[in-house]
């Protein structure tokens, strides 16, 4: 009886030294994926006029006329905004658009919204890629991309883990 006891203590603390080896040489823990709901981009694109070191920002880029779709990824991004609660002063939202001087009547119901003056180059990068909504950091790095038809609850989960982990 004393050996059977002997042995399960032994198998109690050296089996999960076992495990744990076992997972770490054979990268098991590696395959969960990741967490976030974007896309990282696969070029870095920094906009240098936006790097003011205190806000993270939230960019949408429209190429052409601002439809009914655009005007509803608006309104989603300013109901996430307002989600923040106490941490939306720290995300401020602009907006990329083709031609500044087009009638931008639907900017009204948006005060907040910044528009950004276009860049031939920015506006031509951002235009290649499938993502039309961006995150970026507070130093002008845009992150993470979103399609038009993005889901609203995974961009808020991920600007709030990102306004989380960059607390100061």
């Amino acid at each position: 009886m004393s050996k059977l006891k002997f042995l399960l203590i032994v198998f109690v603390f050296v089996l999960p030294f076992i495990f744990a080896k076992y997972f770490f040489d054979n990268d098991a823990t590696t395959t969960r994926g990741t967490t976030n709901h974007g896309s990282f981009l696969a070029d870095e694109v920094t906009i240098a006029s936006l790097a003011d070191n205190d806000h993270w920002i939230i960019l949408q880029v429209i190429d052409g006329k601002c439809d009914t779709s655009c005007q509803d990824n608006m309104h989603m991004l300013r109901q996430i905004n307002t989600a923040l609660g106490k941490d939306m002063g720290r995300v401020k939202r602009y907006l990329l658009h083709k031609n500044t001087n087009e009638n931008t009547v639907y900017l009204d119901n948006y005060p907040k919204v910044i528009l950004l003056d276009r860049s031939e180059t920015l506006y031509n990068k951002l235009t290649k890629m499938d993502e039309r909504i961006f995150i970026a950091d507070p130093f002008g790095k845009i992150i993470l991309g979103y399609e038009n038809d993005f889901i609203a609850k995974g961009l808020l989960k991920d600007i709030k883990k990102l306004l989380k982990f960059s607390k100061r």
